[in-house]
């Protein structure tokens, strides 16, 4: 008799009979910033990102690999608009389409390429009011003039490689889309658009 038969002749005699027990509750994971009301910058500054879990790097911590480890938000962005000058320009009426990268796209940008300038920052700005729903068919073009690229795969839109809407792991937060400000919209992304 091989192990198989023996492991399911034991289940089948020694053990009580399955049943479905109750699943239990997701923990309920926190809201969402929704936009306050204010301008882009103010709500950056407060915007909760995507929720991350700790991962293999966990183990070592004695944490699960599930569990979460804490929140992709945005000030290094506000800080970044601020210190560069480009916060000036989004002092104004607007509306602009924000595609926000999270702190750590900005830290990978940072690692890779070298210190975050103007011109990449005005790369993820957008004249105008666009939702996610319209940036399949809106004009992309950059604060600074640089044109960005829409393209849909996989079932995600991507602009500049980054997916627009993305899903984060279990019952924690996604990367937030279409918050809305006093002065245009706001969509995170994972990746900064100069990679």
């Amino acid at each position: 008799m091989s192990f198989c038969c023996v492991v399911l002749q034991l289940n089948s005699c020694c053990l009580p009979p399955l049943t479905s027990a109750p699943a239990a509750a997701a923990p309920a994971a926190p809201a969402v910033s929704a936009g306050s009301g204010g301008s882009v910058l103010d709500t950056l500054r407060t915007l909760q990102g995507p929720g991350q879990v700790w991962g293999a790097d966990g183990i070592a911590v004695g944490k699960e690999e599930s569990e979460l480890r804490g929140y992709d938000n945005f000030g290094k962005f506000a800080s970044l608009l601020e210190s560069t000058g480009v916060a000036a320009e989004l002092a104004g009426a607007g509306p602009f389409t924000i595609f926000a990268p999270t702190d750590p796209a900005l830290e990978s940008y940072e690692l890779l390429r070298g210190p975050v300038d103007a011109r990449v920052l005005k790369l993820h700005i957008v004249p105008g009011n666009i939702p996610s729903s319209a940036v399949p068919t809106a004009d992309l073009t950059s604060l600074g003039g640089e044109k960005l690229t829409y393209r849909y795969a996989v079932r995600k839109h991507f602009v500049n490689d980054a997916i627009i809407g993305e899903k984060t792991f279990g019952p924690y937060p996604d990367y937030p889309v279409d918050v809305s400000c006093s002065n245009g919209v706001i969509h995170a992304v994972g990746l900064c658009f100069a990679m």
